[in-house]
């Protein structure tokens, strides 16, 4: 234990380093290249109402020209470093697949749909409606059934423990449902990622969380993996303080969404790994009661959508907003952490 642990710590401190040397690099690639915020007044789905109140929430007349593809220091950080550095087992292998091509995807939204169609009012607003969200979903569930499919082929995961003593042996099919449950995993970290330093401090409690749970339970092969990724965490959020130099976007949250939900999955420790991030799933979850009851019903549940903008609509500082969720998911690890141990 020991020396995995020491490994760990210093994988930790190699994470920082290579981190703050290639943030710096990275926001200026951005700049150079134009990837930076765009937000501009425009139709909500197409539909009756605009995003003045979003704008106004996100303060785009400061906020605009923000670099909004941060995340790029998680996709490129974490992947090189254990590629270096980790021995490549089968279930590590497979990780970095999901890693990387969820990154990439969530790079793709980026670059494409946000920034290439940011003068496009049309575009934009068919962007907020229930079809094309729930499109994106469909395919990017697609994908995380090839992961999962990836993981079952390995055949070192025979069973799975999600609870007590109920054991769930890893078929194709439980592979495939397991891909759907990640998925919306996956897209409540992308949803969390809506104020300066939330999404990104939540993701850091959690993952110091999961890698105390793994230290104690001695589920050791994945904490070189998180203290990596607490590295990189560590740095984004130092230009995540408000005001953020950056935004993640996609290709960070994406990636960390996965994470959690992978590592949690093969370690048993799913049930933990959902109080943990429960913060999220209700962000996600408002996030649905607004698109289903716009969409079907024509009213808001919220003044906007996912749940820290309605606070933040309601007059609640964005500091505010942020400090508090980090406080509630503070809590809910504890209560995972009791869990997982006992």
């Amino acid at each position: 234990m020991t020396e995995i642990l020491k490994k760990s710590l210093e994988l930790l401190f190699f994470s920082v380093i290579a981190s703050a040397i290639f943030a710096p690099i990275m926001i200026s690639f951005l700049y150079k290249f134009h990837q930076v915020s765009g937000i501009k007044k425009s139709k909500i789905g197409g539909g009756e109402g605009d995003n003045t109140l979003f704008m106004k929430i996100m303060k785009t007349s400061t906020t605009n020209g923000t670099p909004n593809m941060g995340g790029l220091l998680v996709l490129v950080i974490v992947p090189i470093i254990a590629l270096i550095f980790l021995t490549l087992t089968p279930l590590i292998k497979v990780f970095l697949i999901g890693f990387v091509l969820f990154g990439i995807w969530g790079l793709i939204d980026v670059v494409v749909f946000t920034n290439g169609f940011k003068n496009n009012e049309k575009m934009k607003a068919f962007q907020e409606t229930f079809e094309w969200r729930l499109g994106k979903l469909v395919f990017s569930i697609f994908l995380n059934i090839g992961v999962m499919l990836l993981l079952h082929k390995t055949g070192i995961i025979k069973d799975l423990n999600p609870v007590g003593s109920l054991v769930i042996n890893f078929t194709p099919v439980v592979a495939i449902i397991s891909a759907v449950i990640g998925q919306f995993a996956i897209y409540s970290a992308e949803l969390t990622d809506g104020a300066d330093g939330l999404m990104i401090g939540i993701f850091m409690i959690i993952t110091i969380s999961i890698g105390f749970l793994l230290a104690v339970q001695q589920k050791y092969e994945f904490l070189p993996i998180l203290a990596i990724i607490l590295g990189v965490q560590i740095i984004d959020l130092y230009f995540n303080i408000p005001p953020a130099r950056f935004w993640n976007g996609g290709p960070g949250a994406m990636p960390l969404g996965f994470a959690m939900f992978y590592i949690a999955l093969i370690t048993d420790n799913i049930l933990p790994y959902f109080l943990m991030s429960s913060i999220t799933w209700v962000i996600m979850l408002s996030s649905l009661i607004q698109i289903v009851s716009m969409k079907f019903f024509k009213r808001r549940v919220f003044k906007i959508a996912p749940i820290h903008h309605h606070f933040q609509a309601n007059g609640w500082p964005q500091y505010k907003v942020v400090m508090r969720f980090w406080l509630v998911t503070l809590i809910t690890c504890i209560l995972g952490l009791y869990v997982g141990l006992f």
